[in-house]
């Protein structure tokens, strides 16, 4: 007699979602950057996480790139400056960008109001690298060796 043993990624069956802004859970909420997930990790199976990011006045990500994970930012409102493989756009409400894997990136809020964007990441743990973030306070996110620690594990390796 044969028995199947089940796995939870079998079991779950993927539900239908709507996201209203003003019901959703923040996930985080630091002196940088306010994120709100649309669609999860699990909810996609894993596929794709689709996140509503709002990056504050002066924030900035560094030059870096990821070795397994796409990205596309579509800008909402505010004004950003993404530069993919040397190429520097400056961007504003209803532009978009789509970043593939090992590819160089950094990006940028520019002018005096926050950039909202919405972020659909692939593949789908982006919810999870969120959660590892939250184990730490963000004073302790600041700490190098955490911060190095938190990279290595999210996929987010930088540049000189």
């Amino acid at each position: 007699m044969v028995t199947q043993t089940k796995s939870s990624k079998t079991d779950h069956k993927p539900k239908h979602k709507f996201y209203f802004p003003e019901k959703a859970k923040i996930v985080t909420d630091d002196s940088e950057v306010t994120t709100k997930v649309i669609v999860g990790d699990n909810e996609s199976e894993g596929r794709y996480s689709i996140i509503s990011g709002l990056w504050k006045v002066g924030f900035s990500v560094p030059l870096h790139y990821h070795k397994k994970h796409f990205e596309t930012f579509y800008l909402l409102n505010g004004e950003a400056e993404w530069t993919v493989n040397g190429e520097t756009h400056q961007m504003k409400a209803g532009d978009a960008v789509y970043i593939p894997a090992n590819a160089p990136h950094r990006a940028k809020t520019l002018g005096d109001k926050p950039a909202h964007f919405i972020l659909i990441y692939s593949a789908g743990d982006y919810v999870e690298h969120l959660e590892r973030q939250l184990a730490y306070t963000e004073e302790e996110r600041k700490d190098p060796k955490i911060k190095e620690l938190l990279w290595k594990l999210n996929d987010f390796h930088i540049l000189s």
